[in-house]
């Protein structure tokens, strides 16, 4: 809960206002003191009792940029100075306007500041931060007669990092029409359409085309050896006069293709289980050929399944290309990261008969001690199981897992038949 404390070396009440000489505000972090003095509503020389300390501190409290706000003051003659402690509210989030696409950026942001003067397009996760920004959207659609409200909805991914405020208007159907390709060649442009197709109709959403953009698109120019293909962000524009029976917007979605590159070779370091021509073969990639990133992809897969299949389950690899512009060569700088060898482990089977699970140990080939082989887990499920071998054709339901101890170095398989 936000604090506000109040303190003084003075009489607590001055019943005379007198002149303000100074304002001080100690404990800023990210904010520079010239945005909080201006946020405060105070102005050197006007003239202050402590009613409108107390007022402009409950002011800097609203904000909801801070955890705490405390405030001290001295007088001199006929002369005040005030101080405002201050403690910082933690964190700073990446504020989202995900469909107020009669807006630009510089819009949206300029109608924050006037409820949040400090607004940097970040915002900490308090709930007078977030009111804040609303009621400044709200306000902007009132001013436009755009008949939406606005919803807020956090945004995290699984692991509950890259925290994101998500700010949309709804109430108003905003379909995508048309999608085009600024930036784009010709030969490209036939592709990018094609892939595009399922975006028509559907409603805009900045954060949905961004990560479609990323899973459909970049991969087009990646397969094709432009490695370093970027999107910009998404433009969406109200067609004012629209053509047949979508009225919503034309999307462009500009790109800087960038050249096509083919393979230079990968230099390897930090192997030792394994010889640098095992895992080039592995990688899979040719000389002067042209350098697919998603055969690229697949290739580092291949070399930590390679890994895997030699009992090192934690072996990483970390890929850092260098690109040669006169050539448009690239050469993959492969750091690798072994870790310790794993063995087999326990093998413990959930939910059969004894007779059945003792036909299932009899197949399984992984002894305790033996070097672990990662991929023997899901070959065995699929062959044994799956395909019917075990249960004469029965189709059954099965759950797996594999965990790793890190102080013996060994892997406990789990099968649970449903």
């Amino acid at each position: 809960m936000p604090l506000l404390l109040i303190s003084s070396t003075t009489i607590a009440q001055q019943a005379t206002a007198m002149r303000l000489a100074k304002i001080e505000i100690v404990g800023l972090q990210r904010y520079q003191q010239e945005q909080i003095i201006a946020a405060s509503g105070l102005q050197i020389g006007q003239h202050v009792d402590v009613a409108m300390f107390d007022a402009a501190a409950q002011k800097l409290l609203s904000l909801g940029i801070f955890k705490s706000v405390r405030f001290r003051y001295h007088f001199n003659d006929n002369q005040m100075t005030v101080t405002f402690q201050v403690e910082e509210a933690q964190g700073a989030f990446p504020v989202i306007f995900d469909n107020f696409v009669w807006f630009s950026n510089k819009e949206l942001a300029d109608a924050v500041r006037r409820e949040l003067p400090v607004f940097d397009g970040t915002a900490p996760d308090t709930s007078g931060a977030i009111n804040a920004i609303t009621k400044a959207l709200e306000r902007l659609l009132q001013e436009r007669n755009i008949p939406a409200h606005v919803e807020y909805l956090p945004s995290a991914n699984q692991a509950g990092a890259n925290v994101q405020h998500v700010f949309s208007a709804s109430g108003l159907s905003i379909p995508i029409c048309s999608v085009n390709f600024p930036g784009a060649s010709s030969a490209q442009e036939v592709e990018l359409l094609k892939r595009s197709k399922p975006l028509l109709n559907t409603e805009y959403s900045m954060q949905f085309v961004t990560a479609f953009v990323k899973a459909n698109l970049v991969p087009a120019y990646r397969q094709r050896g432009y490695l370093r293909a970027n999107f910009a962000a998404p433009q969406p524009k109200v067609d004012p006069s629209p053509a047949g029976n979508c009225k919503g917007v034309s999307l462009a979605l500009p790109v800087e293709e960038g050249a096509v590159y083919n393979w230079a070779g990968a230099e390897l370091t930090g192997n030792a289980a394994l010889t640098t021509q095992e895992l080039e073969s592995a990688l899979g990639m040719r000389s002067s050929e042209v350098a697919d990133g998603l055969k690229i992809d697949k290739g580092l897969e291949a070399m930590m399944a390679a890994y895997g299949k030699k009992g090192y389950v934690k072996a990483r690899v970390k890929a850092s290309p260098t690109f040669d512009d006169a050539t448009h060569h690239v050469t993959y700088h492969l750091e690798i990261t072994e870790g310790a060898q794993y063995h087999m482990g326990e093998l413990m089977v959930v939910g059969l008969s004894e007779s059945d699970e003792r036909r299932l140990r009899d197949r399984w080939k992984l002894k305790s001690g033996d070097i672990y082989d990662a991929s023997y887990l899901d070959e065995f499920v699929k062959k044994v199981v799956m395909e019917g071998r075990m249960f004469g054709g029965r189709p059954r339901t099965v759950g797996m897992s594999a965990r790793p101890n890190l102080q013996s170095l060994t892997v406990d398989v789990t099968i649970k038949f449903n």
